[in-house]
Parts: structure tokens; sequence; C-alpha cells
């Protein structure tokens, strides 16, 4: 979403900007490092399909959308559809319409 600050940044700067949040994966290398997380055992949880889930696949996480976002899940069916690998790399593990929708699994 700050795409257009970035490159006004990088315009007057005559750089390239190195990005670090989603969906680079640098700031998940950061945390794994720093807290020797186990990506076989984290799940990424987010409601967009071109940063959350992009990040968590990137990264070999279990990957959670949750439908309360600007993503819909025709659109998740269209890109499962895709040949393309591009497009099949936003599509999520599992989706809930809410994120309150999990809480009754994490009392277990």
């Amino acid at each position: 979403g700050t795409g257009c600050l970035v490159k006004a940044v990088e315009t007057a700067a005559q750089r390239e900007a190195f990005i670090v949040g989603k969906p680079n994966r640098y700031m998940f290398d950061c945390v794994v490092s720093e807290f020797n997380i186990d990506p076989a055992r984290t799940i990424m949880v987010g409601d967009r399909l071109d940063t959350d889930i992009l990040m968590g696949n990137s990264c070999g996480l279990t990957t959670l959308l949750t439908l309360t976002g600007v993503t819909t899940l025709d659109e998740v069916r269209g890109h499962q559809e895709s040949d393309c690998p591009a497009r099949q790399s936003l599509v999520p593990d599992y989706y809930v319409d809410s994120i309150a929708d999990i809480l009754p699994a994490l009392g277990d």
C-alpha cells in the first residue's frame, strides 16, 4: 500500500529501496534467527493474498486466509485453478470467514 511513497523516496535518493516487509522473507528470517522458530510448526494468518499468504508460502509456512480483508473466495479459486506458478503461490492452505472462527480450535 505504500508503493507510491517508496517510489518517490527512491527517485529523490536515486537509489532502489530494499523492502523488508511482506511479502519479502527478510523479516521472517530475522524472527526465525532470534526465536528459533520451526517453519513446519508455524502458521501465517492474514487477509491479503499478495502479502500475507505469499510470504507464508514463500517461507514454507502453513497459511490461513481470513476473508475479512479485500480478498474474496472467488479470487482464491481463480488462483487455485490457474496453471501459473505465480498465481498458485497465492493460494492459502486454509481459509476462514473471520479470525474468530479459529478461536474454538485454540482452546484444545
